[in-house]
């Protein structure tokens, strides 16, 4: 087995912090450690949880949950409001930290980064290795709350997968030699950007499972698909090259297609919160201050809502979250599917 290990090879590790918000807060004050920890956008029942903890999670709080609710779930939670400069900080501590193990080739999110593995690193047995040590370097230096949950594969898509595949504090490599065996079985809703409305779409098609995207040839896929992304998804899963897209910096923002327990007003509004708040942790990150807002609500039955509000430049996120609130429909005709939050006119500090 070690000598077959030893012959594999992987070209890409996913670093992924988890429950990064929570875990922040709970790194900061020792008094929350090990204990079931919800961050939230003010200190009201009538809110909802913006992120929860680790332990907070195994009692059922996610994302969207109302806090009255939380309290009932989960008697002694304790409630923090968000703080985004805390987390941008732990953010540029993280950071250093992966670059001393190894160089990062991209900055995917505030809690997650894409590293290139070269020369010897791409042995299996020694990227397994290098993992274990970058998981252990970021706790030893910047916090031991702050868990990982690491990917390794041919490529940044199968590693974002395999980092997916095991949390808390996990460590899942999938060679190019073993996409059929581990992936095969998986529904293609594992893959990034395949939500609920693609899946659908797929499912109708007869593709259920990543084994059937994997059956087709370049030419279906994009048929499938109904453009070049699928040809892309497919070279993706086949382990081939496959990079995120750059290009120059013209908004900063996050959309989310809702679980069915958040497809009401409060449920959207906390995930809308929290994706701005991700943005604007982007923003400030960047140096920029944005000059307005875009909100889009999908709902159900495809008809869409979408405001526009400009302000004075800021990277203020208690002043962003208080424009989102005026922005927000006092009731929706329909229940709403997917929610996007954008932060544009950006202009440097």
């Amino acid at each position: 087995m070690c000598n077959y290990v030893n012959m594999l090879f992987v070209d890409y590790l996913l670093f992924d912090l988890n429950s990064y918000f929570a875990s922040c807060e709970q790194q900061d004050n020792p008094a929350l450690r090990n204990r079931p920890v919800a961050v939230v956008p003010m200190l009201s029942d009538s809110t909802s949880v913006l992120a929860a903890s680790i332990e907070a999670k195994r009692k059922g709080i996610k994302t969207g949950t109302k806090v009255i609710d939380a309290k009932k779930m989960c008697p002694g939670i304790q409630f923090v409001t968000t703080s985004h400069r805390k987390y941008l900080e732990y953010h540029e501590k993280i950071l250093k930290a992966v670059d001393e193990i190894i160089p990062i080739d991209q900055v995917l999110s505030v809690d997650e980064v894409s590293c290139q593995l070269m020369g010897t690193q791409r042995e299996l047995s020694k990227a397994i290795e290098l993992a274990k040590k970058l998981k252990s370097h970021v706790q030893n230096t910047v916090g031991i709350c702050l868990t990982s949950s690491v990917g390794l594969g041919p490529n940044s898509l199968i590693a974002k997968i395999a980092s997916d595949m095991q949390k808390p504090d996990g460590l899942v490599w999938i060679p190019k030699e073993q996409i059929h065996e581990k992936l095969g079985p998986l529904s293609v809703r594992v893959v990034p950007g395949i939500g609920e409305k693609t899946e659908i779409m797929l499912n109708n098609l007869g593709i259920f499972k990543i084994q059937d995207i994997l059956k087709l040839s370049p030419a279906e896929a994009r048929n499938k698909w109904g453009s070049i992304l699928g040809t892309k998804v497919l070279q993706g899963l086949l382990g081939e090259a496959y990079l995120y897209e750059h290009g120059a910096t013209q908004s900063m923002g996050h959309e989310h297609v809702l679980e069915p327990e958040l497809r009401n007003s409060a449920g959207s509004f906390s995930v809308a919160m929290k994706l701005l708040n991700k943005a604007c942790i982007r923003v400030r990150k960047n140096h920029y201050r944005c000059g307005s807002m875009h909100l889009s609500i999908r709902l159900v039955n495809k008809e869409k809502i979408e405001k526009t509000l400009s302000f004075s430049p800021t990277h203020d996120t208690g002043l962003l979250m208080k424009h989102l609130k005026t922005m927000w429909p006092e009731r929706f005709q329909a229940k709403p599917f997917k929610v996007s939050v954008v932060l544009s006119s950006l202009s440097e500090k």
